[in-house]
């Protein structure tokens, strides 16, 4: 079923990819090409294999110490 869709879904990850790029100051020299295409390619992912998979590609790859937040407002 992934590829008689994974066309849509490359599409609608290139949509998406260029509403983040729109807000990014980008010159005329600052290399948008491989930053557009890693940010399509982390949407497609997230849309085929969902978070679990995203986070295993794109995800921090040591481990990373939760901290809670304190509420000073008690």
């Amino acid at each position: 079923m992934k590829s008689l869709f994974s066309w849509w879904f490359r599409w609608q990850a290139c949509k998406m990819a260029s509403r983040v790029v729109a807000g990014w100051n980008n010159g005329p020299d600052e290399g948008i090409t491989p930053r557009l295409w890693s940010v399509t390619v982390f949407f497609e992912n997230y849309m085929m294999e969902g978070a679990a998979g995203t986070f295993d590609d794109f995800g921090p790859k040591e481990p990373i110490e939760l901290t809670s937040i304190k509420n000073d407002n008690t």
